[in-house]
């Protein structure tokens, strides 16, 4: 439909004649017979007149129109020209923020599926330690494997040899612990009266199901993303 089909279809919609249109408006019957019949463009000054006539805002009445009529023919109505200009710049930066979010879902997919898959966050290697006891000051860390050679070997068969196995027998206290992290071969506490040598013993795989999760959401994300770019043309028409 054309401007001056328009004109003419509100006016009627109005059960305005063209005399009581133009008291309304302060505007010549003959010139809105002009405008209703295409033979001539409003002035910027006469359209917001019309528009009060009809009680239209301007996004209103340019709602009625087709977006390619609007931009060819009525662009040459000032106002519309400038509500045209906006609405392609609001276009454009939501464009430009939708193209952000696809972006960002597919910057989130790869790495929430490289934290699940290389396990980096939640390890599924526990690494076992074993301490045989508390080390005192003064004594070689290995204290409780080498003992035994700290005995003349002239005294092996003696009393001392004995009496230093029973000790090193009631002073031991085992520990194990397990770290998620490899601490060395060997590893070290410090405490108050010594200190305990930890010694790697041996390695547990356990389930993390969350690293799973982790992937899943990957690949979900990922998916989300492209769709987006793909789908990007339909939901935001090419601006012109």
């Amino acid at each position: 439909m054309t401007l001056g089909e328009q004109l003419k279809k509100l006016r009627n919609e109005k059960a305005l004649s063209q005399p009581d249109l133009a008291d309304l408006t302060g505007i010549e019957q003959s010139y809105l017979s002009k405008l209703e019949n295409d033979k001539s463009m409003p002035s910027n000054d006469i359209f917001r007149k019309l528009l009060t006539a009809y009680g239209l805002s301007l996004a209103d009445f340019i709602a009625l129109f087709d977006r390619r009529y609007a931009e060819t023919q009525l662009k040459q109505i000032p106002d519309i020209e400038h509500w045209l200009k906006q609405q392609q710049q609001s276009q454009m930066l939501n464009q430009r923020r939708y193209l952000y979010i696809c972006s960002t879902l597919i910057v989130l997919a790869l790495t929430l599926f490289y934290v699940g898959q290389s396990k980096i966050l939640f390890p599924e290697v526990q690494f076992g330690y074993y301490s045989q006891g508390v080390v005192l000051a003064g004594e070689p860390k290995d204290i409780f494997d080498d003992w035994d050679k700290m005995i003349p070997r002239e005294d092996v068969n003696n009393q001392l040899y004995y009496k230093k196995k029973m000790e090193m027998t009631q002073r031991k206290d085992e520990k194990f612990i397990l770290s998620e992290k490899f601490l060395g071969k060997n590893y070290v506490v410090t405490l108050p009266k010594g200190l305990r040598l930890y010694r790697a013993d041996s390695e547990k795989m356990i389930a993390q199901p969350i690293n799973a999760w982790l992937c899943i959401a990957g690949v979900f994300f990922f998916v989300m993303g492209i769709m987006g770019f793909i789908l990007e043309r339909r939901v935001y028409k090419t601006v012109t």
